[in-house]
């Protein structure tokens, strides 16, 4: 089961790190050891979509932003999500999100399926924006409601590090959320937790290694509960970024904790940096 689940998470790794090529099922099997025709259903089973419908989900969750946050026209936004053709991009766009391409970007639509807080249009935050260099990590995934997933995520990673004394005083966290809760269904969110460790984790099962990109980043200092991260994403997001001059790049957004100790900490002296990645 160990060795099962470390095949099926380099593979769903694959796939999300590779979303602009064309990868074929045939290598995707023999990535995991599986014969293709049983890979289809083990995969299914593992994820709850085949490799189609999962791949297909992420190119289209991805072109919400796209038309959201940059001025990458919608044909353009077409050829990367995987269409040859304008009419076949519109289709599949309006049956997932009930819109069209054309009118979420025309319209300003915003998709409010997680319930943030109205928006204080006399909110303020500091903003800095910061060149950083490309950072690897040990991470551990998880997926669904957030709450549960980050708790159970936080808990393999922390396992594994204090149990081989890995967690000395210099090791930062960080947290990588890669869907927008108001686009991709709770039950699909995926959260990675991790440490900038560059240690051995062969045969811990639902450990990865994976690398935070560097780059620009507008860096936003969240002061409170992990719980109203969804606040300060809302303000970077909805009134900093439209007027900022920048748009995002193709790289997840990332959290760096700040508190040695959360669970020891009051939840109103929590302090979190938000990175959002941008380019002019």
């Amino acid at each position: 089961m160990n060795l099962h689940t470390q095949r099926m998470n380099k593979v769903i790794q694959f796939i999300d790190e590779t979303l602009d090529l064309e990868v074929s099922v045939s290598s995707l099997a023999k990535m995991a050891f599986y014969s293709e025709f049983h890979f289809h259903r083990i995969f299914s089973s593992y994820v709850g979509e085949s490799v189609y419908a999962y791949r297909k989900r992420l190119l289209l969750e991805r072109a919400v932003k796209f038309l959201q946050y940059t001025d990458k026209s919608v044909t353009e936004i077409a050829f990367d999500s995987g269409y040859d053709n304008h009419s076949s991009f519109n289709k599949a766009f309006k049956k997932l999100f009930k819109h069209s391409p054309t009118e979420v970007r025309q319209n300003k639509i915003k998709f409010e399926k997680y319930n943030f807080p109205q928006l204080d249009e006399g909110l303020e935050m500091n903003v800095e924006i910061v060149d950083l260099v490309e950072t690897r990590v040990i991470a551990a995934r998880g997926v669904g409601l957030f709450d549960e997933v980050a708790a159970d995520a936080w808990g393999r990673i922390m396992k594994f590090a204090y149990g081989n004394d890995h967690m000395k005083g210099e090791v930062r966290r960080f947290g990588i959320t890669h869907d927008d809760p108001n686009v991709t269904d709770l039950d699909k969110i995926r959260y990675d937790a991790c440490l900038d460790l560059d240690v051995d984790i062969l045969g811990q099962e639902g450990l990865k290694k994976m690398t935070i990109a560097g780059g620009k980043y507008a860096q936003f200092l969240h002061k409170g509960s992990y719980g109203e991260l969804g606040n300060t994403y809302n303000y970077a997001f909805n009134k900093w970024l439209p007027d900022s001059g920048y748009q995002l790049r193709l790289v997840p957004c990332f959290d760096l904790y700040l508190n040695k100790d959360p669970r020891r900490t009051k939840p109103e002296n929590l302090r979190t940096l938000v990175h959002l990645p941008i380019q002019k």
